[in-house]
C-alpha cells in the first residue's frame, strides 16, 4: 500500500472531531474533499473506518485500531514542528561559539550572562581555540561562530 500522508492526516482529524465538517475546517478543506478522502482511504485498506450518523461519525473496532496508531505518529509529527517553532523563535536550541582565551575572558563571559538572561532555553557550547581552529571549526560546521582577538579588513 502507498497511502499518502495526507490521507492519514485527514482521518486523524475525522476521528478527533468525530464530524467531517468540523474536521474540513480544522484542515481548511471542504467537506466533500475530506469525505472523498476517507472513502479514498477506507478503499484502499479494505475495510470501513467509521460508522456514520447524521449526529456525526464514530471509529469502528478498525478504525479504532488505526486511530492508535494514526495518532501517535501526527502528535509526534506535531511536537517536532513545535520544537522547531521554538528554535526559530530562539525559545530553544544551542549556539556553538569558538573563541580565543582572550576574548574569552576580556569580553564574552559578561556578553554570554547577559544574552543567557534575554534566552533562557537557548543552550550555549562554548570552545577554546585559537584562530585558526576557529575558522575551521565554523567551516566544518561544528561552531556557529568565531570570535577572534583580531580585527580583519579594518
Amino acid at each position: 500500500m502507498n497511502i499518502s500522508y495526507d490521507a492519514y492526516r485527514v482521518f486523524y482529524y475525522v476521528a478527533k472531531y468525530e464530524n467531517f465538517t468540523r474536521a474540513a475546517r480544522a484542515l481548511y478543506s471542504s467537506q466533500p474533499n475530506v469525505t472523498r478522502c476517507i472513502k479514498n482511504l477506507e478503499q484502499e485498506l479494505g475495510c470501513r473506518l467509521f460508522v456514520r450518523s447524521n449526529r456525526g461519525v464514530r471509529l469502528t473496532p478498525e478504525g479504532q485500531t488505526l486511530f492508535a496508531h494514526v495518532a501517535a505518529a501526527q502528535e509526534h509529527l506535531q511536537a517536532g514542528e513545535e520544537a522547531l517553532g521554538r528554535e526559530k523563535s530562539l525559545q530553544a536550541g544551542m549556539v556553538t561559539v569558538s573563541a580565543s582565551e582572550t576574548v574569552l575572558h576580556r569580553d564574552l563571559l559578561q556578553v554570554l550572562q547577559s544574552y543567557h538572561r534575554q534566552y533562557p532555553h537557548i543552550r550555549l557550547r562554548l570552545f577554546n581555540h585559537n584562530t585558526q581552529q576557529g575558522l575551521a571549526a565554523v567551516k566544518s560546521g561544528t561552531a556557529d561562530l568565531m570570535l577572534s582577538p583580531f580585527r580583519v579588513g579594518v
